[in-house]
């Protein structure tokens, strides 16, 4: 810095002008603005003797990507110091500001002193001190600082912020990139609340560092008084762990951890958690034993290639109600599954295997199926002169069951497929293909739907021919702002099932007719169970689009079987040989608002079989919505669960900072019983945040009795 200085002044006083600005092209060739200063100011004096630059009016010295600024400097050639006076400004490197009255640096601005310091961090977090001492480019020593993220009021800068950190002493180190301090007090309004005599946190150029986070403090009608007080901990740029210990009242100890881990090719998450507690029978009554409960999951993938990848998803519990109790999981069924997989273009492959576990009282264990092995294959080819496209579908498939039914199956589909769109704008497209499904079953089901039925072992097979085309008519017209469309559609289908008629079925025992497979060629929703017989589907969709991008859509529609064996049963809507009529509509004039609205009417006295509707209205800081479901006694024969249940969340902004948001489930069934529901009240500003909860589950199963639990949390950013 000294060398280029005095090349400065050089270039400075031959040019004898104010105010005074050297640039680039005033230096020697090998100029380095990384190790070299800028120097411009209003006014620049030299003084020969004593050696001594002193620049005055909007001083600026650029070294680096450090930039210093002030009202006046002094620069001393022969001790390479620097004495900035008035307003300075020194922007660092790494973002932050500091502010100062009077400073002196040497080292090219690296070290010195600073008097009456104030720092203004990436985050917008704010630090003060009486003095400072820059020990090197990295290390920072302050005097009685003050540290604080919380803006300052704005009808009182004097008034203390909502919290604040005054200590002794405090150090900054930025190769560690921490700070930290000495003899500290927590102020909340002033008010000193909590004394440490040394703690630290990363700086805001940390992304990731390890520490506390935020605890929950609860109390829960089946665990009692509790806390979790989280700490996580960066093992290294590629992984991290989670440690989250519970204590509570009632059931003792809890722990959890989660282990995070990105590798080159891809990365992984695992989670579980253990306890040790009393035994309980099925009513929940302690049997005098204790036991270990817990759980395992884990999720990742990695790529092999560009085009195969493999991976894995499990999830498992000790107990079936643990996950429950200590609100892990709200499922009733675990999947686990390891894969690998090939996607290039529109062309996969993929061989997985299967494991459940169910939860539910009624679940036996040894007729929960596992599957050592499926493959998957799809192929879609090229488009052909005309537009068509081959495709073939490959599906293979082992089923096995210590108490049951094992089930092998190997399927394949040929397809052909050609859209066409004529020149009046009518939509055609013809689909034909031909399937052949082969089963291997051990102790097959004679009714499936009926695990007391007789059991036989054969191989059984059949040929599927299908042939379909789908033909729609879509009408558009302007009408001011508003595009309004009527789009007829028609499809016809024909199938048949030439070959044997008792073929295992696994994978299509429940069935739902409703507006999303209105058309198709198989409304099932696997392979096992095949819909014969010719049929017509038909339907109108009516659109209205605003230029705004507004839009109300309506789709009505209802199938014809005309001949063949129709396999659908009762309370399907398919049984007979006109469908019942199912409907959607959704209406979303605004961005704040959307209804849906889903219907299936009997076809002989329009009575509603299914009824569903969905809306939510709102912005992102205020909103509500609404959930109703309806499926009728009859429905249930196809696999379904008689349900009606309403369902409503929302989230309402009561003031700067603070909200309230809930949730309510109702189960209007059998005269209708509440199900869960949940209440919170939050504070979140730039500094500080809490929230107190309050949820209540009314569900009873086995040792899981209705509950009702309050949890507190609190955060003081950026501590947590």
């Amino acid at each position: 810095m000294r060398r280029h200085l005095v090349q400065l002044l050089a270039s400075t006083f031959l040019v004898a002008t104010a105010p005074a600005l050297v640039s680039a092209q005033q230096v020697e060739k090998d100029f380095d603005l990384a190790k070299e200063s800028l120097f411009s100011a209003d006014n620049i004096s030299y003084d020969r003797e004593n050696e001594q630059v002193t620049a005055i009016g909007n001083v600026e010295i650029v070294q680096g990507e450090r930039v210093l600024k002030a009202d006046r400097v002094t620069y001393s050639v022969r001790e390479d110091q620097i004495v900035a006076k008035g307003n300075i400004v020194l922007l660092e490197p790494t973002g932050e500001v500091l502010f100062a009255d009077e400073i002196e640096l040497q080292n090219e601005l690296k070290t010195g002193a600073i008097r009456d310091i104030r720092v203004l961090f990436t985050d917008n977090s704010r630090l003060a001190a009486q003095s400072a001492v820059r020990v090197d480019e990295n290390s920072t020593v302050m005097n009685n600082a003050v540290f604080s993220t919380c803006a300052l009021c704005e009808e009182d800068k004097n008034a203390a912020p909502l919290w604040q950190v005054k200590a002794r002493k405090v150090k900054h180190d930025k190769a560690e990139k921490q700070i930290t301090y000495r003899d500290a007090v927590m102020e909340f309004y002033g008010v000193p609340v909590l004394y440490t005599p040394y703690f630290s946190f990363p700086d805001p150029t940390v992304d990731r560092k390890s520490g506390f986070l935020p605890p929950t403090i609860f109390d829960s009608s089946f665990l009692g008084y509790g806390a979790t007080v989280p700490y996580y901990y960066v093992i290294s740029d590629d992984k991290d762990l989670t440690i989250s210990p519970t204590m509570t009242s009632k059931e003792g100890g809890h722990l959890a951890l989660e282990y995070r881990q990105a590798v080159e090719r891809g990365d992984y998450t695992l989670d579980g958690s253990i306890t040790y507690v009393d035994e309980r029978d099925s009513n929940g009554v302690k049997t005098g034993r204790e036991e270990f409960q817990g759980h395992v999951r884990g999720v990742g993938e990695f790529d092999l290639d560009d085009t195969w990848a493999w991976g894995f998803d499990f999830f498992a519990t000790s107990h079936d109600t643990y996950l429950d109790k200590y609100d892990i999981s709200n499922e009733d069924s675990l999947t686990s599954t390891a894969y690998v997989q090939g996607l290039r273009g529109r062309n996969y492959t993929r061989l997985s295997a299967y494991t459940f576990q169910g939860l539910k009282a009624e679940d036996v264990t040894g007729e929960t199926p596992f599957v050592p092995a499926w493959l998957e294959y799809s192929y879609v080819g090229e488009p052909t002169r005309l537009g068509a496209r081959y495709s073939l579908d490959v599906d293979a498939l082992t089923l096995v069951r210590t108490e049951g039914q094992d089930t092998n199956r190997v399927s394949v589909k040929g397809g052909w497929h050609l859209p066409y769109t004529s020149p009046s704008g009518q939509v055609l497209s013809l689909d034909a293909s031909l399937r052949g499904d082969a089963y291997y079953a051990l102790d097959q089901l004679e009714d499936p739907y009926d695990t007391s039925s007789e059991t036989q072992s054969q191989f059984t097979g059949r040929v599927i021919p299908s042939l379909s085309m789908k033909w729609s008519y879509p009408f558009v017209r302007q009408a001011g702002s508003v595009r309004q469309l009527i789009e007829p559609v028609v499809e016809g289908v024909w199938s048949e099932s030439l070959g044997s008629k008792e073929t295992p079925n696994e994978d299509s025992l429940s069935f739902e007719f409703d507006d999303t497979n209105l058309f198709g060629d198989n409304r099932f929703a696997g392979l096992d169970a095949v819909e014969e017989g010719t049929r017509v589907n038909y339907g109108v969709n009516f659109g209205f689009y605003g230029a705004e991008g507004g839009y109300t859509t309506l789709l009505v529609g209802q199938t014809a079987h005309l001949a063949g064996d129709n396999r659908f049963g009762e309370g399907s809507g398919l049984e007979d040989r006109w469908s019942d009529y199912v409907a959607r509509l959704e209406i979303q004039p605004i961005d704040y608002f959307k209804y849906t609205h889903r219907i299936r009417l009997d076809e002989d006295d329009l009575e509603l079989a299914r009824n569903e509707i969905e809306a939510l209205v709102g912005t992102e800081e205020n909103w509500l919505s609404l959930g109703y479901v309806r499926i009728g006694d009859e429905i249930t024969n196809a696999g379904l669960e008689k349900r009606q249940e309403i369902f409503t969340q929302g989230r309402v902004k009561l003031a700067d900072f603070w909200s309230a948001y809930g949730s309510y489930r109702r189960d209007l069934t059998d005269g209708g019983r509440s199900v869960e529901a949940t209440f919170g009240l939050e504070y979140l500003d730039e500094c500080f945040g809490f929230a107190i909860e309050g949820q209540r589950s009314f569900t009873r199963d086995r040792d899981v009795e209705p509950s009702t639990s309050i949890g507190f949390r609190i955060r003081l950013l950026p501590f947590n």
